[in-house]
């Protein structure tokens, strides 16, 4: 077994840059605490009761709308990657094997906000798949009603970052559009499954960009490190936010602008109801929106509409495609794809 896959996921110290990230946020929050702390003290002293302070109630903001945030990260983790990976395992475990074409392009079409597209946007995360629904249809499988014909061209995440002809795709039968790349979805089973390995074969024609170890990179481990961390600021963001109520409660008298009532009234609300809506109810629209982008999402179209489909369309292409370079890379060169000669079968059979 190959030991390396090119994979589009956070760098193997990911936990450790989010640790290190956090860090500073979390030192000005123990020193918003220590202000909770002393701030009777000062309201005793009669030379710094009128110097310019920050008001408890707008830290207990700060602290609760920090808790609602990685609640809603906790609920990430633990809910909605739990749904995720049952959906991406739905396809070993229903999916029909078809044959289609991966298109991927990473020229840089966004100038100097290409940082941003690719980094915070993930865009180059992302490629097109294209396959004729007709396969589809004529599989035994299949139970879909209606007329399938044409092929269809959707967004898909890819964990191969180069473009692929013929390859095989695996589709759930009663989502005639949920067609994903299956080298992209064992690679996808590989990095929550501890027993699961990439088939021997397929990093030779993987980009040498990349590349890294499927288990350090996107292991169980760090998801668990993660949720972790998340537990742990809830828990001191909970107990902080306790805190700044109860300091309210006695410096309430002396400061006309703080009031306990209305303190504990915003904690309890925000427990009670905007956590909820936003970190289950978020996390819950958020898997809706994933699915349908997973099973039901695409462009229908004519065979050679779409480029790459294997309709004999022209393509530049670089002497390095068959070792797996991105075709962007390495110009100059020109390849007329005609479809594949013994591959014009409705179905292959699971192996």
């Amino acid at each position: 077994m190959a030991n390396n896959v090119p994979i589009l996921a956070l760098p193997g110290g990911s936990i450790l840059q989010l640790i290190v990230m956090t860090l500073p946020l979390f030192g000005v929050y123990c020193y918003f605490l220590w202000l909770a702390a002393t701030r009777p003290n000062i309201m005793s002293d009669s030379e710094k009761f009128s110097d310019p302070r920050i008001r408890l109630t707008d830290i207990l903001y700060v602290y609760l709308t920090t808790w609602t945030l990685f609640a809603t990260l906790f609920i990430y983790m633990v809910w909605f990657v739990n749904k995720r990976r049952k959906l991406s395992k739905k396809y070993e475990k229903e999916g029909i094997v078809i044959l289609g074409d991966v298109l991927y392009d990473d020229q840089n079409h966004y100038g100097p906000f290409t940082w941003i597209m690719n980094y915070l946007f993930r865009s180059n995360d992302y490629g097109y798949l294209v396959y004729d629904l007709e396969k589809v249809a004529n599989h035994p499988a299949c139970t879909y009603e209606g007329r399938l014909e044409g092929k269809i061209r959707k967004r898909v995440r890819v964990y191969y970052r180069y473009a692929r002809e013929q390859i095989s795709v695996l589709v759930i039968p009663k989502f005639p559009f949920s067609g994903q790349p299956k080298m992209d979805l064992e690679a996808d089973w590989a990095s929550f499954s501890e027993n699961y390995a990439v088939e021997e074969g397929y990093n030779e024609a993987a980009d040498d960009m990349n590349r890294a170890s499927v288990k350090t990179v996107m292991s169980r481990d760090r998801s668990w490190s993660i949720i972790f961390l998340s537990l742990g600021w809830m828990l001191f963001l909970l107990f902080s936010s306790i805190f700044v109520c109860l300091q309210i409660e006695d410096i309430e008298d002396i400061y006309q602008d703080e009031s306990s009532k209305w303190a504990w009234f915003v904690f309890m609300v925000t427990m009670a109801g905007v956590t909820p809506v936003v970190a289950i109810g978020g996390n819950l629209l958020r898997f809706k929106m994933y699915e349908r982008f997973i099973l039901k999402s695409g462009k229908r179209g004519k065979s050679g509409d779409f480029v790459g489909s294997g309709g004999g369309v022209i393509i530049t292409v670089g002497e390095s495609q068959r070792s797996g370079r991105s075709p962007s890379r390495e110009k100059g060169s020109t390849k007329q794809f005609e479809p594949s000669s013994g591959e014009d079968g409705s179905y292959v059979q699971m192996t």
